[in-house]
């Protein structure tokens, strides 16, 4: 039987935007989608082998074929686990399928809505204080796409001690690149670590120093714990810390994307809100 395959990844990658930073990225982690053939028919799988949660969405077209779900679908896929997609069978059964298929996918899960009252502390370690050198509130220099918009810049000399602000899973780390300038070659160069919550939202940490980071792909972290040290690495005008948090989300078309979300800092222990604006000082407790 001869069936043809036309397979489309959407890759969770960075425009060549100033100071752009790197990201967990769709095209690196372990998530695959497989067809096999079995009496039934011919069975379509999305196979996910990282930490991560995985929002994935299918198109199949063709002829002679009938799917034991509604076409075209979305699914989330659990870390470590493989879910059925479509069971595709024959309308006649003397004759062949012909169908094509094709998919996007992203980390994150584009079903649950974030938490919007679980409260954050500051990025970094106890005693920490930085100073905000790009907020939300402020005009936007490189924060303006759907995945950004509400990023939040630390400058803070390169060495400073980073640390979770919501306890999660590490989904992914690089800490291996070195140098840091504003060049646009270095836009997909910046060392970071990303962080899967509870309700499937993804930090991110971003232009740490090469070769500081302290936690390893699917290690869980405890809000406030360590995770690695600030740096200036990748697309950068000098050394900072790179924050934001991203949920996944399905165009119309199909597309998955990350899109960016607020994030609300309150001090450890109390509901006292810490207020982030573009130019101010800020301390963790």
């Amino acid at each position: 039987m001869k069936k043809v395959l036309l397979l489309l990844l959407a890759l969770l990658s960075c425009p060549r935007a100033l100071a752009q930073p790197a990201s967990a990225d769709a095209g690196e982690y372990p998530f695959r989608v497989e067809q096999s053939q079995s009496r039934k028919g011919i069975q379509i799988t999305a196979v996910n082998d990282g930490p991560a949660v995985v929002t994935v969405f299918i198109k199949v077209s063709g002829d002679n074929f009938q799917s034991d779900k509604i076409l075209p679908l979305a699914a989330v896929v659990e870390p470590k686990s493989s879910q059925p997609l479509a069971l595709l069978s024959p309308l006649k059964r003397w004759e062949p399928i012909r169908f094509r298929y094709s998919h996007f996918h992203n980390i994150g899960d584009a079903f649950t809505p974030p938490d919007k009252d679980h409260p954050y502390r500051l990025p970094f370690a106890k005693g920490v204080q930085a100073q905000v050198s790009q907020a939300p509130d402020g005009v936007p220099v490189t924060h303006t796409e759907t995945y950004n918009r509400h990023a939040i810049d630390f400058a803070m000399p390169t060495g400073t001690a980073i640390a979770a602000a919501r306890a999660g899973v590490v989904i992914a780390v690089k800490d291996e690149f070195t140098e840091g300038r504003p060049d646009p070659a270095l836009a997909d160069k910046a060392n970071f670590v990303a962080i899967m919550h509870s309700d499937h939202t993804i930090a991110h940490y971003v232009h740490l120093a090469p070769r500081k980071a302290l936690v390893r792909p699917g290690q869980k972290v405890r809000a406030g714990e360590v995770i690695a040290h600030s740096g200036n690495t990748g697309y950068s005008y000098g050394p900072h810390l790179h924050f934001d948090v991203r949920r996944a989300a399905v165009r119309p078309g199909g597309e998955v994307v990350q899109e960016s979300v607020p994030v609300d800092f309150r001090r450890p222990g109390t509901n006292k809100k810490i207020t982030i604006k573009e130019g101010a000082r800020v301390a963790a407790d």
